[in-house]
C-alpha cells in the first residue's frame, strides 16, 4: 500500500494542473473568434451567355477531315523506303495478334524443334522456322528450347515500314 500513495499524489497533481491552465485557452479562443472578420464578399454577377444555331455550309463525311486540316496535319509520305513484299494471309496463326497467343511448350531435338503456340479459343498449333504467325507478317526466325524469335513488319502510317523482334517465351 505504500508504494501506491506516492503514484496517486503525483497523478493528482498532474491532473489539477491540467484543470488549472484551461482558462487562459479558454480566453485565447475567445479572442481570436472576436478578432475574426465576418465579411462575406459577394460573387461577381453571373455573365449571360447566347446561344446561337448551327447552319451548315456544305455537307462532308462524318469521319473524313476536311481538305485543309489533311493537308496541314499530315505529314509528307516517302516512297524511297523499304516495303515488304506482298503476300497472301493462309496461316492458322496470322488471325490473331501475337499478345493473344501463348507459347505451351516444344516438341523434337535439338537440330529439328517445333513449337506449340495456343491460340485465344485454346486450339494448339505446331510452328517450324519460317512459318508466318501474328497479324503483322511475323515470321518465325528461331525455335529454341525454352522461346520462340519472330520478326514483325509494322506500317509506320507514311508509306514506310519497319521490322522488330519479338519473343514469345514459356512461362
Amino acid at each position: 500500500m505504500k508504494s501506491n500513495w506516492p503514484t496517486m499524489i503525483l497523478s493528482t497533481l498532474l491532473l489539477l494542473g491540467c484543470k488549472a491552465n484551461q482558462e487562459s485557452l479558454h480566453n485565447y479562443v475567445q479572442q481570436i473568434e472576436q478578432s475574426a472578420s465576418s465579411q462575406i464578399q459577394s460573387l461577381a454577377p453571373a455573365m449571360s451567355f447566347q446561344a446561337s444555331r448551327y447552319s451548315q455550309q456544305e455537307p462532308r463525311q462524318p469521319f473524313v477531315l476536311p481538305q485543309a486540316a489533311l493537308v496541314v496535319d499530315q505529314p509528307l509520305a516517302r516512297r524511297d523506303c523499304w516495303q515488304p513484299t506482298p503476300r497472301h494471309k493462309s496461316g492458322k496463326l496470322e488471325r490473331y495478334p501475337l499478345q493473344k497467343l501463348k507459347l505451351r511448350g516444344m516438341m523434337g531435338s535439338e537440330g529439328d524443334l517445333s513449337a506449340l503456340v495456343q491460340t485465344p479459343q485454346g486450339d494448339v498449333a505446331k510452328v517450324r522456322a519460317g512459318q508466318y504467325i501474328g497479324l503483322n507478317n511475323g515470321k518465325v526466325t528461331s525455335v529454341s528450347s525454352n522461346r520462340l524469335v519472330i520478326k514483325e513488319t509494322l506500317p509506320d502510317g507514311l508509306g514506310c515500314w519497319s521490322t522488330r523482334m519479338v519473343t514469345l517465351a514459356l512461362k
